[in-house]
């Protein structure tokens, strides 16, 4: 039987790396790609629109499922049913009195900012709504960061839970800027192929190069900060292999290999083709690719959501390995 705190942590996690993902693209890739001539002005309309709305979704589904985690996590402290945990205050004293509810309450007031600022950047122009862009940055960024608190970064004491909690932070902040990202860069993709008005191809390439240079930051972060918190929550090597979490790990691992590989090819074989494509079939045909490498990327990335979802809830092989012994 699925764990239903597993499904709403996975729920949140992904929904929140989208939402943290579609704000990054839009302030790093989006921006100065619409600055460029010449202006793209349908494509450029629809995924603005488009993304807008996967925005909207995905905030709206990160506050219910941290709302349902909440409610879940409370159930299984009180050991009652979901009726009980209201009628009784249990979720209050999770909300009032535990690091986890600190943290939920940092967040949801973040999730709420984040909610306030989108919603005036929709309603203004010039320097105000650059100004907007780069606040729902940092709010994203804060919001998807803050995640840290209610993993197993948080559990320890002293100087090591601060750089476990900083490698978490950084390892979710990385998340967003390549997997979540990937999701608009896909509606971009569609979008342009879709209209095919003047220079598209090249504003196709454009976005990929600037995506891949900003993946290639976040793979290097995702590398440092996963060796790190591997070596708080391994007991060994060997518990890659002797334990439930060591072996989950180890699948996490070959995806996120996977994923490099595939955006290793796009980088090196699909951007170039954009740039060097004469014809609209040629460049469509490539773009199309880009797409479905793309997908895939996505995929597995969510699929590594599920994983660490689950990773989330078990004890670290570092504890179960000290049980071993």
């Amino acid at each position: 039987m699925i764990d239903p705190l597993i499904v709403a942590r996975d729920l949140h996690l992904a929904s929140t790396i989208i939402v943290a993902g579609v704000i990054f693209f839009d302030l790093f890739i989006a921006v100065a790609l619409w600055r460029t001539k010449p202006p793209l002005l349908a494509a450029r309309a629809v995924f603005q629109s488009s993304s807008r709305n996967v925005l909207w979704v995905c905030l709206a589904l990160s506050i219910a499922s941290a709302l349902a985690w909440l409610w879940l996590l409370s159930m299984r402290i009180g050991h009652q049913d979901f009726r009980d945990v209201i009628s009784d205050g249990t979720v209050w004293r999770v909300l009032s009195q535990t690091q986890f509810g600190f943290a939920w309450q940092m967040r949801l007031l973040l999730g709420a900012g984040l909610a306030v600022c989108l919603l005036l950047k929709g309603t203004s122009g010039g320097r105000l709504a650059g100004g907007l862009v780069f606040l729902a940055g940092l709010l994203a960024a804060a919001y998807l960061g803050s995640l840290a608190f209610a993993g197993h970064g948080a559990e320890g004491l002293g100087i090591e839970q601060h750089i476990h909690l900083a490698a978490d932070f950084l390892h979710l902040i990385a998340a967003g800027l390549w997997l979540g990202a990937l999701v608009p860069l896909v509606l971009l993709l569609v979008h342009l192929g879709r209209f095919q008005e003047d220079g598209w191809a090249s504003a196709a390439a454009r976005a990929g190069s600037r995506f891949s240079t900003l993946g290639i930051f976040a793979v290097g972060i995702l590398l440092v900060s996963g060796l790190v918190n591997a070596a708080f929550l391994l007991g060994g090597m060997h518990s890659l292999i002797d334990t439930a979490y060591g072996r989950l790990l180890l699948l996490k691992v070959v995806l996120f290999a996977a994923m490099v590989c595939l955006a290793g090819i796009n980088r090196q074989y699909l951007v170039p083709r954009l740039y060097g494509s004469r014809g609209t079939g040629g460049a469509s045909a490539t773009a199309r690719r880009f797409v479905q490498s793309a997908l895939v990327e996505i995929a597995m990335g969510l699929a590594i959501v599920c994983i660490v979802g689950a990773l989330g809830i078990m004890a670290p092989a570092n504890d179960m390995a000290a049980y071993l012994h």
